[in-house]
């Protein structure tokens, strides 16, 4: 049976009993697109990128093949007894990921008695070298932070038997992926799996000349707007933006709870207190905070405090609220995976959702994919959403450099192969 054919319990995809109990009692009973497609490649053991839309169980796809597998090795070579010598790690973007992944993972490690601690960066030495001081199974960290403790002689991965990079379109990006590749070169032929809600052609070309070819495993909804998000765009004819976010967030009614997101640090303090000046119940968080400020704040409106959060693409990534209501979109993103990105904050695994947009004419020309999208189709993450914004294009030169890059990406699509999912 291959990747992606109908099976509809995780027993049936190869998940052990225990594990199969522990999300039985969370509820968790079928598998969604992406956990059909990577359970069964990731429990074989081979290296292979999961690619699904934000918001379809992709932590849980990688994070239960992530304990079984571990668990096997220690009843097979007993248990870890070094400290700061884990047997999997699992890389992610920024240290709000890395306290949700670590939270998922736990979860599941209760039936298979397995450890799991978190780097990340913006916590203090002390708090670092205490952790790496214990004895554990499962590392989550961000890749500067563990890049440094390794340059360091802090940490011993000589025994890790399988490296995760979540969110592999952000961590690949040509100014990110230096740390990560020097943590692949200190694991030689350890079995690596990539996940991603969006795989670029850049990043898609570059795994392909990995030394172990990762598969590829295509979610049927990979590249799409869920099915349950409703899509609106909002000109701006003359009014300001703050004026326009505060009458949608008035439209929507006093208790529905969202994110409005801008593109810079200084927008984000603006339009937080413009939309505090007219009276709305705003939470602001964005990069320029300290990292404790940060997860306090973030912390607090998980848990109900505050009906807004405006926020940067800090916040656009692995941010699960079940009570979200909608997306505000203050400013476009510049690239076209930051706005799927944005989208999947609402209607994860079936919630219903809203998406609007606050756009001006130099928004124009993207607009038709932005429907296109919310429409059901598929957006090219290959090139920035924003194209001519930075430079001057007409709509012929345009079409002529898409289809291009399409070829291009037919091109290389060849050296690796695709699962795609048939449910």
């Amino acid at each position: 049976m291959g990747y992606g054919a109908a099976m509809s319990t995780f027993s049936e995809l190869g998940v052990s009993p225990a594990l199969v109990a522990v999300l039985d009692a969370a509820q968790l009973l079928q598998p969604t697109s992406v956990q059909r497609l990577a359970i069964p490649a990731f429990l074989s053991g081979k290296a292979a990128v999961a690619v699904a839309r934000t918001g379809s169980g992709k932590t849980l796809a990688y994070a239960i093949p992530l304990v079984q597998r571990t668990h096997a090795v220690e009843a097979e070579e007993g248990a870890v007894t070094l400290p700061a010598r884990p047997r999997a790690v699992v890389l992610t973007g920024t240290r709000e990921l890395v306290t949700q992944t670590t939270k998922v993972i736990k979860t599941l490690t209760h039936a298979a008695r397995l450890r799991v601690r978190a780097v990340a960066g913006g916590e203090s030495g002390h708090d670092t070298n205490l952790t790496l001081k214990q004895v554990f199974d499962v590392l989550v960290a961000n890749p500067p932070r563990l890049a440094k403790l390794l340059a360091d002689g802090k940490l011993d991965l000589s025994d890790v038997r399988v490296v995760v990079v979540d969110e592999a379109d952000t961590l690949l990006s040509p100014g990110q992926r230096p740390p990560v590749e020097s943590i692949l070169a200190s694991t030689p032929g350890v079995t690596t799996w990539w996940i991603s809600a969006t795989l670029p052609e850049p990043i898609r070309y570059w795994l392909d000349k990995r030394p172990e070819k990762p598969q590829l495993l295509l979610s049927k909804d990979a590249h799409t707007s869920p099915e349950s998000v409703t899509v609106k765009n909002i000109p701006l004819r003359g009014q300001s933006r703050s004026d326009a976010a505060s009458d949608v967030l008035v439209s929507l009614g006093p208790t529905a709870r969202g994110i409005v997101f801008t593109n810079r640090r200084e927008t984000c303090d603006e339009a937080g207190a413009a939309l505090k000046e007219r009276g709305h119940d705003v939470v602001v968080v964005h990069g320029g905070l300290l990292p404790r400020e940060r997860e306090k704040a973030i912390k607090g409106f998980v848990a109900g405090g505050g009906r807004v959060l405006v926020t940067t693409e800090l916040a656009g990534r692995g941010l699960d609220v079940k009570d979200l209501a909608f997306v505000l979109n203050y400013e476009l993103p510049e690239r076209a995976s930051d706005y799927m990105h944005r989208v999947g904050r609402v209607g994860r695994v079936g919630r219903a959702g809203r998406v609007i947009n606050l756009v001006t004419d130099r928004d124009r020309h993207l607009l038709g994919d932005v429907e296109r999208f919310a429409a059901g189709g598929k957006l090219d993450t290959g090139e920035p959403l924003r194209t001519a914004r930075t430079r001057k294009v007409t709509t012929a030169q345009g079409a002529k450099e898409t289809t291009k890059r399409r070829e291009k990406a037919a091109r290389t699509q060849g050296g690796v192969k695709v699962f795609k999912d048939k449910g």
